[in-house]
């Protein structure tokens, strides 16, 4: 055999050889590099995931975590532009006479002005020995006019000094008919509703409040009272429902606000003793009588 044959068969037969061992290399090795790719691929993915698809409805986008409540604000206190204004009017039991006091018309506008967070105000131009009939005629004058228009409380006490308090033990005057008394109960009716008719005009619709009390009694009362015998105390208890009856008929007519001292005074019965709550002359409020006033006026404030 020629040489160079021989070199030919040799050389076939190595790649033949090492052909085979490169596929067995490449069995050997695929599934790794296969594997390999595999979690360099899945990494890639994790690194960079794919954005998710825009949804338009709520219930197909993931809900972020739900944030904890807010915590409540407090509410704030109340607050009032400017100083809480208070006029008082009527007779001597708002002006405070034979009471070395402040009166229930002072003690109500700094109860309001410490609750609204404001300085308080007070007009209180009540006289001793006014009548209704004063009173309308005190709605009269240009200063007491611009402060009823700029209040945001009147406080109004008024009527007692109508009657004649020299005949309430008369037989004529006695309850149920009070005779005596009647043609000034009627009278009173249109006063009554003239006094508020002119404050709502003097107010103009503005925000404020208007209360107009009644009486504990509209003449004397107590031990004072007592000493005066059955029939007075019979007597004047029975006008005293009468008036106040018509003052709280007059105040629901006009959108005013009643407030009923007769109870406080007296108890639900009528017949308490309220000594302790009058000045020496068993006539006006104590001290007491007074604060016990201011709370009627505060609570029908609330």
């Amino acid at each position: 055999m020629p040489a160079h044959a021989a070199r030919g068969r040799r050389a076939l037969a190595y790649t033949l050889a090492g052909l085979v061992v490169a596929a067995a290399l490449l069995l050997a090795l695929g599934p790794q590099a296969a594997r390999a790719l595999g979690r360099s691929r899945s990494s890639a993915a994790s690194a960079a995931p794919s954005p998710s698809p825009v949804s338009d409805s709520a219930s197909e986008t993931p809900s972020a975590a739900p944030s904890p409540p807010a915590a409540k604000a407090a509410s704030p206190s109340p607050t009032h532009s400017g100083p809480y204004r208070v006029v008082g009017l009527g007779d001597s039991v708002p002006a405070g006479s034979a009471c070395d006091c402040t009166s229930y018309v002072s003690l109500v506008a700094r109860h309001e002005a410490n609750r609204l967070g404001t300085s308080a105000s007070v007009s209180n131009l009540a006289q001793g020995g006014l009548t209704t009939a004063g009173l309308l005629g005190q709605l009269q004058d240009a200063s007491v006019r611009r402060k009823i228009a700029a209040a945001d409380l009147v406080v109004i006490t008024i009527g007692a000094n109508d009657f004649d308090t020299g005949s309430v033990a008369d037989d004529s005057c006695g309850a149920p008919d009070l005779g005596c008394f009647q043609s000034t109960l009627r009278q009173q009716a249109a006063q009554f509703d003239a006094v508020l008719k002119k404050v709502n005009t003097l107010l103009d619709g503005r925000s404020a409040t208007v209360e107009i009390t009644g009486y504990w009694n509209v003449f004397l009362d107590g031990d004072v009272a007592a000493a005066r015998g059955d029939d007075y105390i019979r007597n004047s208890v029975a006008l005293t429902q009468a008036e106040n009856a018509r003052i709280a008929t007059a105040a629901k007519a006009r959108a005013a606000t009643y407030v009923d001292i007769f109870t406080p005074f007296k108890g639900a019965s009528g017949t308490k003793n309220d000594t302790s709550l009058l000045a020496a002359d068993g006539d006006h409020p104590d001290a007491a009588g007074h604060r016990k006033i201011a709370k009627a006026l505060e609570s029908a404030l609330a």
